[in-house]
């Protein structure tokens, strides 16, 4: 089986259940940081959330600095290179939410669509790397009942959290994307524009493992593959190959923590088939070769 025929021949009418109870939630908590404090660059598959309540904080995100202050809500993206540390004497105390995307993933708002983006993508292709917003009450409340919610350890709870995520994602994309949403016949060009996109990014985590041609992405939506280049990168402010290798790492990086894996074995499982340039992107985007990055990232399971 190719990869076309790997990803297209699932049936259009194909049924498939998506539980509001299943645990999307990573690690949700009140978390106290103290000069001086440092997370090296990192990468996951997770969203990843900080709504700052005192003190400071700053964050190397892609490749731009930032410094938060209290009311500031930060969501970064799923594979994005990114840092935490504190700059200033004292504590950081922030509302920290760690959730996996892949439920959302498969919530559209809209039904007549061909391609219906999920509620993350229409809230990440405008931004591409992170979100920033000042908090109001309503999404002080919201992480609020996340945090409290996650805690409870039930199959109601989790349904209440992941209900809390998506009206959290919703409010954002009314705040911060109202131009996604206006009368339908006046957004068809960029509701399509926002589908290529979504496609494009639903292709690249289906197929991350085989080797991935933009012009096969391309053809499926009838667009060029210069012009969905072009699409990606407006959207994205990242090329398609950027991000295609970013995912490649994240999902290395995942892999990692497997110590019966060689580093040849997780870079051929995640499409690289030659280790050394495996290791040389690692260590582009990381800025620490694959092994150095291991022992580290085993080293911090350990402790722990």
């Amino acid at each position: 089986m190719t990869m076309n025929q790997n990803y297209h021949n699932i049936p259009a009418n194909a049924s498939k259940k998506t539980f509001l109870g299943a645990q999307s939630v990573i690690s949700a908590k009140i978390d106290v940081r103290t000069y001086p404090y440092i997370f090296t660059k990192h990468i996951h598959k997770s969203v990843e959330l900080y709504l700052v309540d005192s003190g400071s904080c700053s964050m190397e995100i892609g490749s731009r600095k930032f410094t938060f202050y209290p009311g500031d809500l930060v969501i970064i993206y799923p594979n994005i290179v990114h840092s935490f540390y504190l700059e200033e004497t004292g504590a950081c105390t922030f509302r920290h939410i760690h959730f996996d995307p892949s439920l959302f993933s498969e919530w559209h708002i809209s039904q007549y669509d061909s391609h219906p983006p999920d509620i993350l993508t229409i809230l990440l292709s405008p931004f591409s790397h992170y979100l920033s917003v000042r908090s109001d009450e309503k999404i002080s409340s919201i992480v609020d009942s996340i945090i409290a919610e996650s805690n409870e350890k039930s199959a109601l709870s989790n349904a209440m959290v992941n209900l809390n995520i998506a009206e959290l994602l919703i409010y954002l994309i009314r705040l911060k994307c109202p131009k996604q949403f206006p009368a339908q016949e006046n957004n068809a060009k960029h509701s399509n524009h926002v589908q290529y996109v979504s496609y494009a990014l639903a292709y690249i985590h289906g197929n991350y493992d085989q080797k991935i041609l933009i012009p096969d992405i391309a053809a499926h939506l009838n667009i060029s593959a210069r012009y969905l280049n072009k699409l990606f990168f407006q959207h994205m402010n990242l090329t398609i190959l950027n991000y295609i290798n970013m995912y490649r790492i994240n999902q290395a990086i995942d892999l990692m923590t497997d110590t019966k894996l060689t580093l040849t074995e997780i870079a051929s499982q995640v499409g690289c088939k030659d280790s050394q340039h495996f290791s040389k992107l690692f260590k582009n985007l990381i800025g620490l070769p694959p092994n150095q990055y291991r022992k580290l990232i085993l080293h911090n399971e350990t402790d722990n």
